[in-house]
Parts: structure tokens; sequence; C-alpha cells
């Protein structure tokens, strides 16, 4: 990676024997060189560490895709194929969206065919349809739809809200606090993540009705 051809020896100092254990005097103590002791012990974790993660990011987006895809192919969509679409999301998430995607779709569609040379070239098709509900005061109109291309929209900044999580467990959650347990490390990411909102509040109020139901009132004889 640097460039070199190879890296310069270091002398390996030969063990005390009084200071080896028993058990480990007749193990063979394989030497390698420093280019191969840098390959093995960093160039490799890093490169499957980063073809593990792009693997399962790439089996995310899939799965996205997957779901939230017939919003691309609006306007050049066979009916059949947007209803199926539309069963599906809602299966997914039927707490959120309601039975009438597709009929609500399918009218949708029609409008989209009308208004696909609007669309601008730096901006993206799903954001173009979002913009429409918008500009037409069509969000009581389309409410599923305005819902379904919220979800898909904010999804990229739910991924980094993610990837920042893991980075604020990596400093929470060290080799000097490997006791913790689930709820109090979840408690305190979510802290240290919203900590922009954390030094807003006043706890003021917070610590004074916690002091009134924990104190403890001794009867006088």
């Amino acid at each position: 990676m640097s460039g070199k051809t190879d890296y310069p020896e270091i002398r390996i100092r030969s063990q005390n024997v009084r200071l080896t254990p028993l058990e480990n005097r007749n193990q063979e103590t394989i030497r390698l060189s420093q280019r191969e002791k840098f390959r093995s012990e960093n160039f490799l974790p890093v490169i499957d560490q980063l073809y593990t993660s792009l693997t399962d990011r790439i089996k995310a987006y899939d799965i996205i895709c997957k779901r939230f895809g017939f919003f691309r192919k609006l306007g050049n969509i066979e009916p059949s194929e947007l209803l199926l679409s539309a069963t599906n999301l809602v299966n997914i998430y039927s707490e959120d969206l309601e039975a009438t995607l597709g009929n609500e779709l399918l009218q949708f569609n029609s409008l989209v065919n009308l208004r696909q040379k609007d669309c601008g070239k730096e901006e993206s098709w799903e954001l173009f349809l979002f913009r429409i509900l918008y500009e037409d005061n069509l969000k009581v109109t389309f409410p599923n739809i305005e819902i379904a291309l919220r979800m898909y929209l904010v999804l990229m900044v739910a991924n980094s809200s993610g990837e920042r999580s893991f980075s604020k467990m990596k400093l929470i959650k060290n080799r000097l606090r490997t006791t913790m347990t689930q709820d109090r490390l979840t408690n305190l990411t979510i802290l240290s993540i919203e900590s922009d909102i954390l030094r807003s509040l006043d706890f003021g109020h917070t610590i004074k009705q916690f002091s009134i139901n924990k104190s403890r009132k001794v009867c006088s004889l």
C-alpha cells in the first residue's frame, strides 16, 4: 500500500527460560516478515470488515428497493404490478398504511403521466412525486402515498443515525465498561446522540418531582 517492497526486519529477543511457563517452552514460534505480519494483522482484517459491511448494506438496500422500487416506475407501470407492490408494502407497514394505497396509486399514476415533464434534471424522481403532492395540495387526497413517500425519503437519514449510533456505542462501551447491561447502554447511547437536545432541557422540575416522590415521610411519635 505504501509502495515499499518490504519492511525492515526487527530483531526478536530470545525468551528468558526462567520466566517462560513450562507448557510454552516446546512450542515452535512462527516468524513472519514485517510485510507478512502487516498483511495478516492489519490489511486482511480491514478488507474482511469492508467486504462484510458492504455486503450487509447491499442486502439492506436491495430490500428497500423491493419495497419502494415501484415509485421509480410510476408513469410507466402496469396497474396489476402497481396493485401488487402496494399490497406488499401495506402488509409490511400495516400500522402506518391503509389498504386503499393501491387505489390511490392508480389515480396518482394518471396524474404523474401528465406531470412528467416538470421533473428537474437534478431532482430525484421520488422527491418530484413528493413535490407534486405539496404544490398541488394533494396530501389529503392521497394520504397513504404521502406517508409512503415520507418513509422512503427519510431512509437515508435513518441510515446515518444508525451509523452514528454504532460510533457512539464504541465510545461508551469500552474495555473498562464490559459489564454494562443492554438497557443502560441503550439509554446512554440515546443521551449521547441527542446531546444537543439534552443540554437544552431544564431538569429542575424533574429533579423536584423526583425528590417529592422519593422522599420518606417519618411519622412523629
